[in-house]
């Protein structure tokens, strides 16, 4: 599942210098500052809402993908939204050097799983306390792949 080569969007979005990755659009704030270790909740949303790619942020096409730790696919319970399944080949092995959070994940997985579905629900938050994700919900998968994240 790891593909190196980045698709023309991905390849065009700000680099993160330190980690030299792009930035995931699903991370950076409006006002161009960025945490690559941090989803911004508003930009989740937008990504959800309006069919963009979180990673590259144009607008995806069927099927979308999810890109996620073994527990997020076994919980069928995504963090980051949903990809153009070129950007989720890529990340897979690009974020790897990013380590924990990457992508909106806690840790850094020992395998990533990539789901493509043709449609997922979105799940915010009901309460102000506890974790505050947002959560995607694939619906109608399609496949699912592991690989080693190296």
């Amino acid at each position: 599942m790891v593909d190196h080569t980045m698709p023309d969007d991905l390849a065009d979005r700000p680099r993160a210098e330190d980690y030299g990755v792009p930035v995931p659009f699903a991370c950076q704030e409006e006002d161009g500052s960025f945490d690559v270790h941090a989803v911004v909740k508003r930009r989740v949303v937008q990504c959800a809402l309006s069919r963009i790619c979180g990673l590259c942020g144009s607008s995806l096409r069927w099927p979308v993908a999810f890109l996620g730790a073994p527990e997020e696919a076994d919980a069928n319970a995504f963090h980051f939204p949903p990809l153009h399944e070129g950007c989720a080949e890529a990340a897979g092995g690009l974020y790897v050097a990013v380590g924990d959070g990457a992508l909106g994940i806690d840790c850094t997985p020992e395998e990533w799983v990539l789901v493509t579905t043709g449609g997922f629900e979105l799940e915010r938050p009901a309460y102000r306390r506890g974790d505050q994700r947002v959560v995607f919900h694939p619906n109608s998968v399609a496949g699912r792949r592991t690989s080693d994240p190296g």
